[in-house]
């Protein structure tokens, strides 16, 4: 290539590539992120104390008031709260599970200038399947240079969508919870479906 060559011509492929690359470590680094999510939620160092239950007992009262000097009684009823002792859970038993999210599409829209370029086989020889051709299209971003060759104008040069949405966690990573309530005979076991 010759010296005034732009420094930012880039092949088509390099540029596909490099976005789906960008896509997959951008995936990777989410997952990545919702798993150490999860070994958090997972960590008894990271556990709250949980009253599992409150019992609220209605009861039959008396109230005694008084009307024009006189007293009154009054039936009516009298409610106790007594919260359950508190059971130190981890996060992720108390319900607290993590987010996961999946690009579930990437496009990319570019306005390019293209050109066509003799290249020798010693510039093509690290890319597979492209040894010995000597014709490549080349691309380049619109700069002011092209727009005035070619009359192109525009205001972006490229644009970039993802779209990013979340999706239940793998089932495998969540655990099945199993309840056993002794308070009934036979004592009943429950357990969570995944």
């Amino acid at each position: 290539m010759a010296i005034g060559q732009e420094l930012l011509d880039i092949p088509f492929a390099d540029m596909v590539r490099n976005l789906a690359a960008a896509v997959a470590e951008g995936q990777l680094s989410l997952d990545q992120s919702s798993m150490a999510t999860l070994q958090f939620l997972a960590d008894e160092a990271n556990g709250i104390a949980i009253i599992p239950e409150i019992i609220e007992t209605i009861a039959p009262a008396k109230l005694n008031t008084t009307a024009n000097g006189q007293p009154v009684e009054i039936d009516t009823v009298s409610v106790t709260s007594v919260p359950s002792p508190p059971v130190k859970m981890t996060l992720l038993q108390a319900g607290i599970v993590p987010t996961f999210y999946q690009f579930t599409e990437a496009s990319i829209e570019v306005k390019l200038s293209i050109s066509m370029k003799r290249t020798g086989p010693q510039e093509t020889n690290a890319r597979p399947g492209f040894v010995n051709r000597t014709v490549m299209a080349f691309g380049s971003p619109v700069n002011f240079r092209s727009a005035n060759t070619f009359s192109y104008t525009a205001e972006g040069s490229s644009v970039l969508r993802v779209t990013m949405k979340p999706v239940p966690p793998p089932v495998r990573l969540l655990p099945d919870i199993v309840s056993v309530n002794a308070t009934l005979t036979p004592p009943s076991v429950t357990r969570t479906t995944r």
